[in-house]
């Protein structure tokens, strides 16, 4: 067998596990939906008390903040339609948006997932572009745009306390059950939808071979099992000193 014939297995092996590692994910998403009054919540939204800035209190003193209320009990504030827009803004300037992209582009360059751009440094620039796009694609859709329109709040709230097992349970459920700017627990179709409209644009530019149903699921579970595992870092990872920056227009 030839070096070119082990490849064409080696893909089609890695497209059936993409395709139904996706719709695994997605059927998960199904019944971890039904089952998510299963949980009490923690810190509550109130929306008659006053507005409030975002605070930024990184996790691990390296990831940004802005998308974590840190508060464990108590109510808090909702968000203001320009605030979830600044939170996008904010996840979106800060560093480690850059850091990210990086990392995502090294980690499919050898071809295990994402976009197929070909080797060397000329397939590697592609892919970091493809990813910084698919970023901040889904920051503004995901963090801005279906919150201010299904008027739901974007931020994970921490659990904080209990058993590993029990706050990693939580960090799962949060993404498919968020807080509504009325203080209620609803679906969480800001990132139920927001990241399959993010994904349905990133498939518009991506490279020939990466459109189409299975694809799409590969690229939608991606995004949900990345974001579960940020989730897990914003539950156990330490926070820094409360900042905030004065000189962002209010």
């Amino acid at each position: 067998m030839t070096s070119n014939q082990l490849m064409a297995l080696w893909e089609k092996f890695l497209g059936r596990v993409r395709l139904r590692t996706g719709w695994l994910f997605l059927l998960g998403a199904v019944m971890l939906a039904g089952a998510a009054k299963t949980a009490a919540a923690q810190a509550k939204i109130d929306p008659e008390l006053p507005n409030e800035p975002l605070y930024h209190r990184r996790t691990f003193l390296i990831f940004p903040g802005y998308e974590t209320v840190h508060q464990i009990d108590g109510t808090v504030p909702k968000l203001k339609v320009r605030q979830k827009f600044e939170l996008a803004y904010r996840k979106t300037v800060d560093p480690s948006f850059l850091a990210q992209a990086l990392i995502f582009a090294a980690a499919s360059q050898p071809g295990f997932y994402g976009p197929q751009y070909g080797p060397g440094a000329s397939g590697y620039a592609e892919r970091f572009g493809y990813y910084t796009a698919s970023i901040a694609s889904s920051n503004f859709i995901a963090d801005g745009i279906v919150p201010s329109i299904v008027h739901q709040d974007p931020r994970y709230f921490r659990k904080g306390t209990g058993s590993i097992a029990g706050r990693t349970w939580w960090a799962l459920r949060s993404e498919f059950v968020c807080e509504g700017d009325n203080g209620r627990e609803v679906f969480n179709s800001s990132k139920v939808i927001g990241y399959g409209a993010s994904t349905a644009l990133t498939g518009l530019y991506g490279p020939n071979g990466f459109q189409g149903p299975g694809k799409f699921a590969e690229s939608y579970g991606s995004k949900l099992t990345v974001t579960f595992i940020a989730n897990l870092f914003r539950e156990f990872g330490g926070v820094s000193e409360r900042q905030r920056d004065p000189k962002f227009p209010k």
